[in-house]
């Protein structure tokens, strides 16, 4: 029996400059890739949440160098929700190649850009994974690892059903220590900085735990 584990880091790859995603820091404070629509060695079409640092200035996408297209699903105040695709330099077409022809490894989503780097999952066997993070260091990548456990599928589906602002919740409240104990941040504050009411902030965390905890329990 295959035991499979999901790995969660902060990872910095190297030549970030390829990717153009130098650029990209000047208008948006995060980007979250919540989906990929499609994927191969060389393109994608990818379901991303972006979080602006002024305004939304949705053309400006695609000045990034690995940008060809940025469709908007939608906008409530500095964030979008939106379809982008486009084509990877040559330099990563090689490494991703690898990732799924050598590793065993596959990425699992969301994963999360900001200006100090990608926060993201991976998820294989020990020795998968091991590997893996031996290559990323031979190729200059840097990583902190947050999380290693086992990866339970009907778990990590369960996200796949939240709507974009549960999501964005729960996310944001976990990130910003909501669930520590004691509690890093308050409800009021933490939905100060999402920019919606307490009381909607409140409505959206019930409704995504009640929605993950049917999806993992419920048969």
């Amino acid at each position: 029996m295959t035991d499979l584990k999901i790995l969660r880091m902060n990872y910095d790859p190297p030549d970030i400059l390829e990717l153009g995603l130098d650029k990209i820091f000047d208008e948006v404070e995060e980007i979250t890739v919540i989906k990929p629509l499609m994927q191969t060695f060389e393109r994608f079409i990818l379901v991303c949440d972006v979080v602006w640092k002024n305004k939304v200035n949705i053309p400006f996408l695609t000045k990034v160098r690995i940008v060809e297209t940025a469709e908007e699903i939608s906008t409530d105040g500095k964030r979008s929700l939106l379809m982008v695709s486009g084509k990877f330099p040559e330099i990563y077409t090689d490494v991703i190649k690898k990732f799924f022809d050598t590793f065993n490894c596959f990425m699992e989503f969301p994963a999360r850009f900001t200006e100090s780097g990608l926060t993201g999952a991976i998820v294989g066997t020990n020795e998968d994974i091991n590997r893996f993070l031996s290559f990323a260091e031979a190729w200059g990548a840097t990583y902190k690892v947050i999380s290693v456990r086992k990866y339970q599928p009907r778990m990590e589906g369960a996200l796949s059903n939240l709507t974009n602002k549960q999501f964005q919740c729960l996310e944001a409240a976990v990130r910003r220590g909501y669930f520590d104990i004691p509690r890093s941040i308050s409800s009021r504050d933490l939905a100060k900085e999402i920019g919606i009411s307490h009381a909607t902030f409140l409505e959206h965390i019930k409704k995504g735990q009640r929605e993950i905890l049917q999806a993992m329990f419920k048969e």
